[in-house]
């Protein structure tokens, strides 16, 4: 066993050194970008009180996509209680829209495997639609809202425990891009 954990440190430090040797000396970029400087004589420089500002053309930010949000809910109810990871969410979310006008919010509704398979795919639609007006009426485009329910047929946990259950009741929010 030593031999083995000397073999692969031994090929570590080996691989580490290579990459920088080659990083450094072969392609130098150690020593950062090049900066060129002209060397003018003082006769032939022409003065000037003013100083000259090079103009640069702003950066476009790139608005970044929001992470999933998944929304958790009580047994066989679809109130939810809005926090401060849901109005987070919505202010990345409406930055993002505005920069990505062709993209779309995906609102996936789940349940627990309490009660007929039926009854929780219509529960897991209800908290879809719920999620959706509440999201509609914080500003967001119903057209750009799409709700759907996997009901029970997608549990993150196992339903056998009262928290398997409690991970399992919740939706889940997306953003899609078209």
């Amino acid at each position: 066993m030593r031999p083995l954990f000397i073999g692969i440190l031994l090929f570590l430090i080996w691989s580490s050194l290579s990459t920088w040797y080659y990083v450094c000396h072969v392609n130098d970029f150690c020593d950062g970008p090049e900066v060129s400087q002209q060397v003018s004589r003082p006769e032939t420089q022409p003065k000037t009180d003013s100083v000259a500002v090079a103009e640069t053309e702003p950066a476009e930010e790139i608005t970044p996509l929001p992470e999933n949000l998944v929304i958790q809910f009580a047994y066989n109810l679809d109130d939810f209680k809005s926090g401060e990871e849901i109005s987070r969410f919505l202010s990345e979310c409406k930055a993002y829209l505005e920069k990505e006008p062709g993209s779309m919010i995906d609102i996936i509704g789940h349940a627990d495997a309490t009660g007929p398979a039926t009854y929780n795919q219509a529960l897991g639609m209800k908290r879809a639609e719920r999620v959706k007006s509440f999201f509609v009426g914080q500003g967001i485009p119903a057209e750009i809202i799409e709700t759907s329910s996997m009901g029970e047929s997608e549990p993150v946990a196992d339903n056998a425990t009262p928290q398997g259950r409690a991970k399992n009741r919740r939706t889940e929010i997306f953003i899609k891009n078209q």
